[in-house]
Order: structure tokens, then C-alpha cells, then sequence
């Protein structure tokens, strides 16, 4: 009797031994279509797609789907949620997106979509719901990010979209008018090409492949970037900052929907002799400028930093995941799809994505030398002191 109350409570442990449960519910009768639940998941260099409505599980076993008595809703079971992130789709599955009537695109609003997430790690349940009369056929959720959750709550007219977000790299507002070129990487050939609106936004439906995109506005610097249309079908959301025209060194930080604060810094030799290092909290005027042109607290970005007052010496660039700065050996900043861009003399002179996978609260980006060439460092450590970030 003994052994058998035994195996029972290990059993038991076994079954309960996971780090977060994601639970996503709907009203059935008010869906046109088949909503389904989707965890990207990015772990060892790879990405999986763990559909709801299948009994398969992540190829290392760490993803599993729990069945569900209603067809109303679908449920995952994350093992060991650390140094790995998984985005929370919901999407209108065996809807035709060609030949969709207008009201199939409310579907997935109108059918009351919530979201439930048990988190074992850090204790404490999150409920996300999308509100009614909404349009859109694909719902992102949230993330779990290297055992942290982040409501995103984002939705999209269709599958294969590449979305783009273009905002003043100064002052943050939205960029109408910015021209948007897209280019096949393998054939070289434009597949797009057109302006964002009024809010800044620019989309395109995309097939599968990888893209160099170009933006360009008139007094404003060109940039460019790159993303990839995978199999997955799932969207490409991305957000970017373009800078007016500028001679002096001008650094951009943005990133994506989480962690929600992310800080630049920055040090340096004075005009008049000493050092520097300023962030959001030091804005100490150099040479009479503020080189901190905007600080962002709530996702996104940008972050801009100017040295309008050059001194000779070495400038040491770096940023810290400040809303995770009491995570040690936490991998939030290196998912955070951090982007660097570096302007000088008019002109980009370098870029920086932060690695994946990477443990450390702070990345330490790169220097520019007495030369004024830009010196790759991406270091990765912990720091949750900002006055202490540019020291490991």
C-alpha cells in the first residue's frame, strides 16, 4: 500500500513539475472559421511552431499540448521555460484569406479570445483578452521571455504580413511619408515598395523568403534592415527610428514590445577635460548640449543619443534591460530584438542586433576609438546599478 501511495505522489510531482501552463479560451458558436492556438517557440538556435489542435509536442519534449474537453479552448504545458522564448499566437486557421468576407475578419474578436497564463515561476496568474470588434485574422498575445511573461496584445488583418512601425529618432512621433523599398535577398529583385501612412506604419503581404528593406524620407538618413517570411506564416512586426540629417555621431536604440524599459548609455572624455557617462538619469549637459535626445520607458524605443560636442578620446556605448535589472543571468535583453544603428558624417556607419540566447542584463554594444572608427564589443554581464553599467 505504501509503494503504491508512493508512486501515486510521484506521479503526481511529475505531472506538476512544469514552469507555466498557457490556456487559451473561446466562445465557439460565435466563431466563423477555427481558431487555433500556436506557441512559437525559440530554443537552441531553432524555432518550432506548437499548434493547439495537434497532440504533437516540441521536438525536445519541453512543449506539450494538453487535450482540452471543449472544443472552445486549447492548452500548453511549458517544462523548463529558461534561456528560451515563446510567442502566444491565436489565429482563424481554416479561414481563406483571399476570398474572407469583411465580417470573418471579426471572427476572432467577436468569439471573446482569452488568454490564461499560469506562471509557476515567478508565482501569479496573467489574463489577456481581445476586445470586441476588432479586425484581424492572427492575435499575438504575449510572450514568454526567459521565464518572464509580457502582454503584447497586437492583431493582424492576415498571416503573412511584414508590418513596420517608422518613428523621428529625436522625438518619437510617427514618420509619414517614409518610402519603404523591399528587395528579395536571393534574386535581388523589389517585391515592394511604398510609404507609410499617417501613423507612421507601413504593410505588406509577403512570401516566403528573406528581404533587405530600405527606408528613405527627404532630410531624413537612410536606413536598412532585414527580416525573414518563414513557413510558419505567421506576421513580421518590426519598429524602427529614422534620423533627420546630422553630421555629428547620433546612436538609435529601439527594440521590440518587451522588456518594456531599456536604457542607452553612454561615456566619454569631456570638451574641458574629465569623463562622462550619462542615461535617463544623468542627463548632464557636455560642452552646454544634452547628448540624450529622448529616453523611452514604455517598449519600443527609440533611445537617441547625440555627442554634438566631440573631445578627443574613446566613447564606450552600452544598454541596460533596466525593467529586468534585478534578473541575474536572465536572457530577456538578448530576445528583446534589441537594434543599434550608429550615424556619422551623414550617414550609417554601423549596426548592431543584439545575439540571441545571451545571459546578462547588460550588452555592452560597441566603442568608438580616437580614431572615430566604431569598435565592436557586444559583451554580454549583469548590473542592475545603472550608475555602475559600463562597469562589469
Amino acid at each position: 500500500m505504501l509503494k503504491v501511495i508512493l508512486m501515486t505522489l510521484c506521479l503526481l510531482l511529475t505531472v506538476q513539475a512544469y514552469d507555466f501552463k498557457v490556456t487559451v479560451k473561446w466562445d465557439e458558436m460565435a466563431m466563423s472559421g477555427e481558431a487555433e492556438a500556436v506557441l512559437q517557440y525559440y530554443h537552441d538556435g531553432k524555432v518550432e511552431a506548437i499548434r493547439g489542435n495537434l497532440d504533437k509536442p516540441s521536438s525536445d519534449g519541453n512543449v506539450t499540448v494538453n487535450r482540452t474537453l471543449t472544443g472552445g479552448s486549447q492548452e500548453f504545458i511549458i517544462h523548463d521555460a529558461k534561456g528560451a522564448l515563446f510567442n502566444i499566437w491565436v489565429i482563424n486557421d481554416l479561414m481563406d484569406e483571399e476570398f474572407a468576407e469583411e465580417e470573418d475578419f471579426y471572427a476572432l474578436s467577436n468569439a471573446g479570445i482569452e488568454v490564461w497564463v499560469e506562471d509557476r515561476l515567478n508565482g501569479g496568474v496573467h489574463s489577456i483578452k481581445l476586445k470586441p470588434g476588432q479586425k484581424g485574422l492572427v492575435y499575438r498575445a504575449g510572450v514568454i521571455s526567459d521565464g518572464h511573461f509580457y502582454e503584447v496584445n497586437e492583431l493582424f488583418l492576415k498571416k503573412r504580413l511584414y508590418v513596420v512601425n517608422l518613428v523621428d529618432a529625436v522625438n518619437g512621433r510617427p514618420l509619414a511619408g517614409v518610402g519603404v523599398a523591399i528587395k528579395n535577398q536571393r534574386t535581388g529583385e523589389t517585391v515592394a515598395l511604398g510609404q507609410t501612412d499617417a501613423n507612421g506604419t507601413f504593410i505588406s503581404e509577403m512570401e516566403y523568403g528573406a528581404y533587405d528593406v530600405l527606408f528613405s524620407k527627404q532630410g531624413y538618413l537612410e536606413a536598412k534592415h532585414q527580416f525573414e517570411m518563414t513557413i510558419m506564416e505567421l506576421p513580421v512586426s518590426m519598429h524602427f527610428a529614422l534620423t533627420p540629417e546630422v553630421r555629428e555621431f547620433r546612436i538609435i536604440l529601439t527594440w521590440g514590445a518587451f522588456p518594456p524599459d531599456l536604457d542607452a548609455h553612454l561615456s566619454g572624455p569631456r570638451p574641458g577635460g574629465g569623463t562622462f557617462h550619462i542615461w535617463w538619469r544623468n542627463k548632464t549637459p557636455i560642452g552646454g548640449r544634452n547628448f540624450l535626445d529622448r529616453d523611452d520607458q514604455h517598449s519600443y524605443g527609440p533611445e537617441t543619443i547625440t555627442i554634438y560636442k566631440p573631445a578627443p578620446g574613446v566613447y564606450t556605448y552600452a544598454v541596460h534591460n533596466y525593467s529586468g535589472r534585478m534578473h541575474r543571468g536572465s536572457r530577456d535583453l538578448s530576445y528583446s530584438g534589441a537594434h543599434v544603428d550608429v550615424y556619422a558624417d551623414g550617414r550609417l556607419v554601423a549596426s548592431f542586433d543584439a545575439p540571441r540566447g545571451v545571459k546578462g542584463n547588460v550588452w555592452k554594444v560597441f566603442q568608438i576609438d580616437r580614431n572615430n572608427q566604431v569598435a565592436p564589443i557586444n559583451q554580454f554581464y549583469d548590473q542592475k546599478e545603472s550608475a555602475q553599467v559600463l562597469n562589469p
